[in-house]
């Protein structure tokens, strides 16, 4: 079996690279004489006020597929009086779209998303009660540290989770020492590069860096004698790319790049949801991300904004092509889409990290160490090395955008698609222009000083729709994050945006928000709130990982409500129900009445509520679920427990302090020297 899987990744590994170069330089190509339907046939972008014919053919075959996923979903739900086929065949059926939204959060996102997508999958032997809700889905989308997933998948041609992390026949998403990102030997010898500007030799801590023509040196080097700047985002990329993607005989995808997904047998037959990746533009001259930062989509044929600062679409094959107005200046392109270099600008964020650390108010770090820091960050800053450099920017005097920003700088400036504030990729998945029916959004992100999440990146979302940048989002009606915490929003799966007549003050252009099932990263089998900044991981944690981010989708594998799967089924079917009037049954009420939010917000402070009980309602008699599904005895300490754990736990697996007070446990973060400095250099 593993030898079977070893080949099937390699073939597809030797059928990527279409790269001219062979490798990660791009290369001059000819012009197409007539650009593909997604593009003018006299210029390479478009108007961004639909999505392009080449998404809608894609689409309209893809859901042929979803269909019968459906039906096999559906049937084995258990509804009541219902008849899945009778549903979908109807002449009524306008079709169910869904969409799956995976959250950032480095190697935690990564790994705990990928238990989830396991869990979805009807092809992983382990599929839980919600597996074939991937082969239902019509989109699939991740940012920054999901985005490392899905690229990674895809660019293999899409294979179950299991092969690649439980069978791992080709050594990928090794992220043990051995395979790290940094040598962390003789870090203080950073020290000097940095205070001299010498970025090269401060990089030439990456692991994967000098190894003759297979280093990452070496791709850098190439792309530069191609004419082409780059950055510390060229070398996060190809670093990225050592534990992504397959060695083969192609310098682990060196030539691979994203618009390669096209040719790819799983998405060609259909037989994937629609992929895309985020990152954010950031405006020349300044450091600024909030919600109103341009976000970038990059899907398989194309690279381009809903927003109207850009509402523009470009081929994403041609990116590295000079253009006015999306017309060809000269020589035409290929290869700038490496695929590395895709999901490596979706994680950009040494500029956040950085100003993170070295505010006037922040004293997580001692004076000295503050200097240097900052004048590496003006460095950085100044010669553009914090962000991805996508020039000649393909939106040179796009006449589309509204930006003048982004239309008269020769250079587009990508930076991590999360740092804004919405951390799932929710504001290009629910536009009008798609029109999604349900959601589920996978959060993986850390909020609080525990580091789990509170809402927050579902609040941004919410909120980015009544912005200047979010006249083409969707999003139902979110409280706050105190009431995430307070009502127990973040300890089960729950659904928001569950009747459309509720909603309809934020339709827009008459398409009403998409429910959203909203899932929150929880531990289970493992405590899974890693530091974002967690840089290697031995094999068990990796596995701890991504089996717990398989039972937060599917409630402890149906364990905790055996009335989960069809309460999930009971949600895909609402919004087609709306539209064709069809009453809700007594069982789906039943189920909304326990996953919907109600509508009610909470008063008075949270911190209390973050606990890990299956109802979240912590008192002093409940108990948690530990590590290997053990049940720990909660603190009998005031009126809310606390979760224990070891210091030494914590220590290895969180990257965090546990101290003991007279109210309980609390956790704070640290950070030593020597790991700070190795940070700096590959952050995600």
């Amino acid at each position: 079996m593993n030898l079977l899987i070893y080949l099937l990744l390699l073939s597809v590994s030797l059928v990527l690279g279409s790269s001219p170069s062979g490798g990660y330089a791009p290369g001059i190509v000819q012009c197409p004489i007539n650009s593909n339907s997604s593009v003018n046939t006299s210029s390479f972008i478009r108007e961004a006020d639909s999505i392009s014919d080449l998404e809608k053919q894609w689409i309209k075959q893809r859901q042929s597929k979803v269909n019968t996923a459906l039906i096999e979903f559906l049937k084995s739900a258990n509804l009541s009086n219902f008849n899945a086929q009778n549903f979908i065949d109807s002449e009524d059926y306008k079709g169910i779209n869904l969409g799956l939204a995976f959250s950032g959060g480095s190697y935690r996102a990564m790994l705990n998303g990928a238990g989830q997508i396991m869990a979805l999958d009807s092809r992983s032997s382990s599929a839980g009660s919600l597996g074939g809700i991937l082969q239902s889905a019509n989109y699939i989308g991740g940012l920054s540290g999901s985005s490392w997933l899905l690229g990674s998948l895809a660019m293999q041609g899409w294979p179950t989770v299991e092969e690649v992390v439980f069978e791992n026949p080709n050594d990928l998403w090794n992220l043990t020492v051995s395979r790290q990102l940094v040598n962390q030997t003789g870090l203080w010898t950073i020290v000097f590069p940095v205070v001299f500007d010498n970025l090269n030799s401060a990089l030439s801590h990456m692991n994967f860096w000098d190894n003759d023509s297979n280093g990452v040196k070496f791709d850098l080097e190439a792309k530069e004698k191609a004419g082409f700047q780059t950055s510390l985002t060229d070398a996060w990329a190809r670093g990225l790319a050592h534990q992504l993607f397959p060695k083969g005989n192609d310098n682990y995808d060196s030539g691979a790049t994203w618009s390669d997904i096209r040719d790819i047998d799983a998405f060609a037959n259909h037989d994937m949801p629609f992929p895309f990746v985020t990152g954010l533009g950031r405006r020349p001259g300044t450091t600024v991300y909030n919600l109103n930062s341009t976000v970038i989509e990059m899907n398989p044929f194309e690279f381009g904004s809903f927003d109207p600062s850009l509402n523009t679409f470009t081929d994403i094959k041609y990116l590295g092509t000079n253009v006015s107005n999306g017309v060809p200046v000269d020589s035409c392109i290929n290869g700038f889409d490496n695929s590395g270099f895709i999901v490596g600008s979706s994680s950009s964020l040494f500029n956040q990290f950085l100003n993170t650390l070295v505010c006037d108010d922040c004293n997580s770090l001692n004076f000295a160490i503050k200097w240097l820091l900052k004048k590496f960050l003006t460095y950085l800053s100044n010669s553009h090395e914090d962000v991805a450099l996508y020039t000649p920017n393909p939106f040179y005097n796009s006449q589309y955008a509204k930006s003048e920003n982004i239309t008269t700088n020769n250079t587009l400036y990508v930076i991590d698609g999360g740092i804004g504030g919405e951390v799932i990729p929710l504001s290009t998945l629910m536009v009008k222009e798609r029109a999604l029916d349900i959601v589920f959004a996978f959060d993986n992100d850390v909020n609080t000083e525990t580091s789990w999440p509170d809402g927050s990146a579902l609040i941004s979302s919410y909120e980015r729709q009544f912005a200047q940048q979010g006249s083409s989002n969707l999003c139902p009606y979110v409280p706050d994050s105190n009431t995430f915490l307070a009502k127990g929003l973040t300890a089960k799966p729950t659904f928001f945006g569950c009747d459309a007549k509720n909603l309809t003050t934020l339709e827009k252009d008459g398409v009403i928000p998409p429910l959203v099932v909203y899932f929150a990263n929880r531990p289970y089998e493992y405590y899974s709130n890693v530091s974002t900044y967690d840089l290697t991981f031995t094999d068990e944690q990796k596995k701890g990982l991504v089996k717990n981010g398989f039972d937060v989708a599917t409630r402890l594998n149906g364990t905790i409500d055996p009335e989960f799967k069809s309460c999930i089924a009971c949600a895909l079917i609402r919004r087609e129900e709306e539209r064709r009037g069809i009453e809700q049954s007594d069982q789906c009420k039943k189920c909304f009445e326990n996953y919907c939010w109600d509508g009610t917000y909470a008063s008075g402070p949270s911190e209390n509520y973050v606990n890990f009980t299956d109802s979240s309602l912590t008192n002093d008699s409940t108990v948690f679920y530990g590590d290997a599904n053990s049940k720990v005895s909660s603190s009998s300490g005031g009126l809310f427990g606390f979760l224990k754990r070891d210091t030494q736990n914590v220590e290895e697996f969180t990257g965090v302090i546990l101290e003991s007070n007279s109210d309980g446990l609390r956790f704070s973060k640290y950070l030593t020297i020597a790991s700070l400095f190795a940070t700096y250099l590959v952050i995600m």
